[in-house]
């Protein structure tokens, strides 16, 4: 085979393969979509497209078990770099700035998904706990 064949087969091979990855599905705001493109290269071939699993037997990671109460974003970091017994690590194929824009793209999904409560009702209800204004359902009678 001629080299220009090559090149051609080799262009592609390469453009099949990554039409194949799951494509996002759902529109972010601009300072998530970075963390969305990363997270489509490396990760949504077993997390699938938008986190929400299927593909394999990996996890969706928009699920309360990934949430920031119980799976920290140093967690995240973790099990990125890392692996798990199941997950292959992926040092040295995403840089720390790509892991972190990954984790803030997997927590804004998860908030948008009612995962991970509003900060403002968070904090009025914390407020309306410590002055002691819970509403008693007897009072509206």
């Amino acid at each position: 085979m001629r080299p220009s064949n090559r090149r051609g087969s080799i262009a592609l091979l390469v453009l099949f393969l990554c039409s194949c990855a799951p494509q996002p599905q759902k529109e972010v705001p601009a300072e998530y979509k970075s963390g969305q493109k990363y997270f489509h290269q490396i990760c949504s071939n077993c997390h699938n497209s938008d986190a929400m699993g299927g593909l394999t037997k990996a996890p969706k990671l928009i699920d309360g078990d990934y949430a920031p109460d119980g799976f920290s974003d140093g967690d995240i970091r973790d099990t990125v770099l890392n692996g798990t017994k199941k997950m292959p690590p992926q040092k040295g194929k995403l840089s720390e700035e790509q892991i972190s824009e990954i984790i803030k793209y997997l927590r804004y999904s998860q908030k948008a998904a009612g995962l991970i409560p509003d900060e403002k009702s968070a904090e009025q209800d914390d407020d309306d706990e410590a002055d002691g204004e819970e509403e008693d359902p007897a009072a509206k009678s």
